[in-house]
């Protein structure tokens, strides 16, 4: 129980869902970027998960078509 009331603890602090009062400023300061992918491997993943998603980031689609 002790970790189930320190997660609470921490979540109580929470004041809306786009408070990041609990991430460290470095994480937060860097810039957002892609990771690395490798075609053949994002070609042989089940890809049923995502069915009925209606959004693929362009920048994605690039790394697909190299």
């Amino acid at each position: 129980q002790g970790l189930s009331q320190n997660a609470s603890s921490l979540c109580s602090t929470q004041k809306s869902a786009s408070d990041y009062t609990n991430f460290d400023r470095e994480f937060l300061s860097e810039k957002p970027k892609l990771s690395y992918s490798d075609k053949n491997l994002i070609e042989s993943m089940d890809q049923s998960a995502f069915a009925g998603f209606s959004f693929i980031n362009p920048k994605f689609e690039q790394i697909l078509d190299k």
